[in-house]
């Protein structure tokens, strides 16, 4: 006898339902990435039109007007900005080629046939309540996910004695430990790492590397799971947010923004379609390979130990390893003092300069990094550019003008999305978030002054040696975070 099947409806309509709200989903990303695209070409414009760089300027005479060393001088001044074209393309590109409001990442991967993740955590020993809790809170994020087959080592200088657990490793490097090349710093510890009688990796397995601050959220680690099953990549890196926790300071916080617009353009065009960390390289959020890293390591020596990622990432790129770009995001948090800042970018420039001398590294691995870092050691320069355009007028011709008005545009627009995507609705409101995005422009001139204080300070103190960890707690937090830890590990 025949009988008819049952129809779950109730089925029926949860996968309907969740194909609706997918649908919601990408139509509102669409439109939300569209809007930004109007937002590039808004800045861009804006900046075009309040400098007139297309007004006619057949009435000036530079050389009656200036006489020939300010000639030399003012045209020297306007070639700054170009410096700077390639980081300009590669992060346009980046933005309108690629969706900047992508749905979240789904595990795309059996979670059987996940590889073994090792999150590798460095740090000087000097805020173990801050370590702890974001061991604490990262665990529980992996958990949340579904992942099983991983490990956090903590490699640390000096001893944490964090509980004892299954899934935390401790690893305090000797004071007589040396490398071969005599590397410092973070470099030295993660060279202690690679140690055949200290690591315990195959070469199948995939090293993650977080700053002590570092915290994963549900997406990037399901981005890193991703990345490590289905072969996207030898190295890979994705984006950091700095305003989702609690904000200390608000100056730094809202100049950091333009690092997570950077990301989502040039890192993710670079990474995604060319497959090399063409203008740099973060120091977190980085998943390598094990055999990969086993193959390059951190021995750079004193000076590659400045910047040690960088110079990681572009000897990679010189022995032919692909990068490419993970989903989701990682919050950190910006320096608490001007002070901090400073010291960071000017270790970060000091780095730069050491990695570009490297004999280690081919040249044309290089050639992105070149006029980019030139045009941050210039930005004094740059700076000026913006009173003396109004105040002594020359004339250049019409593509060059829009070129360099549109690279300010394109910076205003990288300040400006940065804090659209830093700071969520839901928790500041959107009065508030507005205010914030407003709030983000009189901090582009703070920020380009303290870059370029940075970069001169960095370049006449280069020999100078030290490695600044700028403050990661605050005394009201370590007490806060005193009274809550509660490792309860497996």
């Amino acid at each position: 006898m025949f009988r008819p099947a049952k129809l779950n409806i109730s089925r029926t309509g949860a996968t309907f339902g969740g194909m609706v709200a997918k649908c919601l989903q990408t139509t509102g990303s669409v439109f939300q990435h569209a809007f930004t695209c109007l937002h590039l070409v808004f800045c861009i414009w804006f900046v075009n039109m309040v400098f007139g760089t297309t007004t006619d300027q057949s009435h000036l005479h530079p050389l009656e007007s200036y006489g020939l060393l300010g000639c030399i001088l003012l045209y020297s001044l306007r070639s700054i900005p170009y410096l700077s074209l390639t980081f300009g393309i590669t992060n346009i590109l980046g933005i309108v080629t690629m969706n900047t409001f992508p749905a979240p990442p789904t595990l795309e991967a059996v979670k059987a046939k996940i590889p073994f993740l090792c999150f590798r955590v460095v740090t000087r020993g000097l805020y173990p309540d801050l370590v702890k809790t974001n061991v604490e809170r990262n665990i529980k994020t992996c958990y949340k996910v579904g992942l099983d087959n991983f490990k956090f080592e903590v490699v640390t200088d000096n001893a944490l004695n964090l509980p004892k657990s299954a899934l935390v490793r401790e690893l305090v490097v000797p004071n007589d430990y040396q490398t071969l090349k005599h590397s410092l710093f973070k470099a030295r510890a993660l060279q202690y790492c690679n140690e055949p009688a200290v690591n315990i990796l195959s070469n199948d397995d995939w090293v993650v590397h977080l700053d002590e601050e570092t915290l994963l959220t549900e997406s990037s680690t399901i981005g890193l799971a991703n990345f490590a099953s289905q072969g996207h990549g030898d190295i890979g890196q994705g984006v950091i947010s700095y305003a989702n926790e609690e904000i200390v300071n608000w100056w730094t916080t809202l100049a950091d923004c333009v690092r997570v617009s950077v990301d989502l353009g040039m890192m993710r065009f670079s990474f995604r379609k060319l497959g090399c960390p063409l203008m740099g390289f973060k120091g977190s959020y980085i998943i390598v390979k094990e055999s990969v890293e086993k193959d390059i390591g951190f021995d750079f020596g004193p000076k590659g130990s400045v910047a040690e990622d960088v110079m990681f990432a572009l000897v990679a790129w010189g022995k032919g390893y692909k990068f490419n770009f993970v989903e989701g995001e990682m919050w950190e948090k910006s320096p608490f003092t001007l002070g901090d800042y400073i010291k960071q970018r000017k270790r970060w420039f000091v780095g730069h300069v050491y990695t570009l001398l490297s004999p280690e590294i081919p040249f044309k691995c290089k050639l992105g990094m070149i006029p980019t870092d030139l045009g941050w050691f210039l930005l004094v320069g740059n700076i000026l550019n913006f009173p003396a355009s109004f105040a002594f007028p020359i004339p250049l011709p019409l593509v060059m003008n829009v070129t360099a008005g549109s690279m300010g545009g394109l910076i205003l627009f990288l300040f400006t999305f940065g804090s659209i995507k830093s700071f969520s609705s839901r928790k500041y409101g959107l009065f508030r978030k507005l205010l914030l995005i407003f709030a983000t422009i009189p901090v582009i001139p703070l920020a380009a002054c303290l870059d370029a204080i940075a970069s001169v300070y960095g370049f006449y103190t280069r020999n100078s040696g030290g490695f600044h960890i700028v403050m990661k707690e605050t005394q009201k937090q370590t007490k806060r975070q005193s009274s809550q830890i509660n490792m309860d590990l497996i």
